[in-house]
């Protein structure tokens, strides 16, 4: 009977030092693998040790997943000037940005680090305003310095790579909370589609409109190259010479010849920008916050839905010339390194490019404090034709 007491010990002393070792021993009871999921927190500067405390904190708390720093990861890290974010695309994988506008605001680093990692292992938002809560997030104070995820946070994590749980939906979730799916261009979310029209214009956002043909803003400088078919401005897509630009007589569009065609699809322009009420969406590498300088362009271009509204919203507007676009909500829209990017409709099931970004339509230097004014590209696609030798049908 001593014997028998002693092996039992033995037993449950061995469990006890494998578990801490990250391994489990066969005891009868089914136990769910661990699954290993590698995150790239390679781009993420001053912030890279947050990443790798956020995922000690998970390892210490979870048992059915372990975050480890490698590649090919399924979860990428970024860094901007915005609010931090994360969007998920699947249980375990997806992209964070890490934004430096609510540390700036003094939310703690760490806290925020991990809270964006939880919503990749699949929690929402659950804004209780309590700090013990990790996915509270900014409805806590300032002054919460938690990091840690709570018991029943930890579990439903648990539960969820165990696959007991089915994983929500995939959404963008904000840290500032103004809502789940944040409308932050100013107050966008990260292109959620792979558009293969986008062109980066040194400096501003320009759209393919034939396949040796883009065009941009006649107030931003020619570039010597553009970046064609990627929605990061430093990655992907082809790198094209420019070998010729030609500007508008009169409105604030410029075209620029690309030295080859590209296989990427253009964006078609149709016969009519449309009636006010028509849903657009404005895309570009602009600033993400809104006071002139306040920060540098992400890499990852942002999108935001918006709609035409009436031309007298917008002061100067030339209005058979160019579209009058909302501000979305009273405190969203194209600013500074948008210029000359899309606005876009879908038509179809195919988006459609109705407008290029032009300036502010209330004269204010602090960007998405009223409507913007667009070049309405259907208003002078005869011309745009001609000078490209034919749009594509």
């Amino acid at each position: 009977m001593f014997r028998g007491q002693l092996r039992r010990a033995a037993l449950a002393m061995l469990v006890a030092i494998l578990a801490a070792a990250g391994m489990q021993l066969a005891t009868g009871t089914p136990a769910a693998a661990v699954r290993t999921v590698y995150y790239d927190a390679s781009r993420t500067g001053e912030f890279r040790t947050n990443f790798d405390q956020a995922a000690q904190i998970w390892n210490s708390r979870v048992s059915n997943v372990r975050l480890l720093a490698g590649t090919p990861a399924s979860i990428t890290i970024y860094v901007d000037d915005g609010w931090p974010r994360a969007q998920p695309t699947g249980l375990g994988s997806g992209r964070i940005w890490m934004g430096r506008t609510a540390v700036n605001q003094g939310y703690d680093r760490t806290r925020i680090a991990t809270h964006e990692v939880g919503h990749i292992l699949g929690l929402p938002d659950r804004r209780t305003g309590l700090c013990s809560d990790l996915m509270s997030g900014s409805s806590a104070p300032v002054s919460c310095r938690n990091a840690n995820p709570s018991a029943a946070e930890a579990s439903r994590v648990n539960s969820l790579f165990a696959g007991t749980l089915a994983a929500p939906a995939s959404t963008t979730y904000t840290w500032n909370g103004a809502s789940d799916i944040s409308p932050l261009v100013v107050g966008g979310r990260p292109a959620t589609e792979n558009y293969p029209f986008m062109v980066y214009v040194s400096g501003c956002t320009g759209t393919l409109i034939k396949g040796n043909w883009a065009v941009t803003a006649k107030h931003c400088s020619t570039p010597s190259s553009v970046r064609v078919g990627s929605i990061n401005r430093s990655s992907g897509g082809t790198v094209v010479r420019v070998t010729r630009a030609v500007n508008h007589p009169s409105v604030d569009v410029k075209l620029l010849q690309l030295a080859s065609s590209v296989t990427y699809a253009p964006a078609p322009i149709p016969s009519t920008s449309g009636a006010v009420g028509t849903a657009t969406r404005i895309i570009g590498w602009g600033q993400t916050c809104a006071p002139r300088g306040c920060g540098s362009a992400p890499a990852v271009a942002n999108e935001l839905d918006t709609s035409i509204v009436a031309d007298s919203r917008c002061s100067g507007i030339n209005g058979p010339y160019e579209i009058c676009t909302n501000n979305t909500n009273g405190n969203s829209g194209a600013c500074y390194g948008d210029s000359g990017g899309p606005q876009v409709r879908r038509v179809s099931g195919v988006w459609n490019l109705i407008g290029a970004t032009s300036r502010a339509g209330n004269n204010n230097s602090t960007c998405a404090t009223g409507p913007s004014i667009y070049v309405d590209l259907p208003s002078i696609r005869s011309w745009i034709s001609t000078q490209v030798g034919g749009l594509p049908v």
